[in-house]
């Protein structure tokens, strides 16, 4: 008894190619964990912070001190202040889904939104099940990433990420 036909593994393989493609595509397309939208080349060292209403004392200590070694002076402002009280502001988001991958690596997604005077010129985002398929994301901490999307939103000023 035979389960498949000659042109039933023809439409079987044509399926299984059409797949494969599209698995590819994907991985090489990019499911990019990193996202940036606007990028700002500020020479104003003043940035006002606006912290979340649920933050992590360490990883908004990460964040500050990653901001400082960009060389800003950073101004920290309490949740939920609207982002016209300084001249340029940065609100964040973090996700507090922790991603515990085989190597035991912690990932926090986190969303920033930066404003000149009020107005969001620029955003970036790091979320880790944006692309799962990829191997480097798994074993990287999202220290090094958060560095990695602060270089990328604010290009021109010293790099933290590597």
């Amino acid at each position: 008894m035979r389960f498949f036909s000659r042109s039933g593994c023809g439409k079987f393989s044509a399926v299984i190619s059409a797949g494969l493609s599209a698995a590819a595509l994907l991985m090489i397309s990019g499911c990019s964990v990193v996202q940036v939208n606007g990028t700002e080349r500020t020479a104003d060292d003043a940035l006002c912070l606006v912290r979340p209403q649920i933050a992590d004392p360490a990883l908004h200590k990460l964040l500050k001190d990653l901001l400082a070694r960009k060389r800003f002076k950073v101004t920290e402002l309490a949740p939920g202040t609207a982002p016209n009280v300084c001249r340029q502001t940065l609100v964040y988001r973090w996700g507090v889904e922790q991603y515990y991958i085989p190597a035991l690596v912690k990932q926090y997604p986190v969303a920033f939104d930066f404003y000149e005077s009020g107005v969001k010129v620029a955003n970036a985002s790091f979320d880790p099940t944006r692309n799962l398929i990829s191997p480097h994301v798994k074993f990287v901490r999202s220290s090094r990433y958060w560095a990695r999307t602060l270089d990328k939103l604010f290009p021109g000023r010293p790099l933290v990420g590597d």
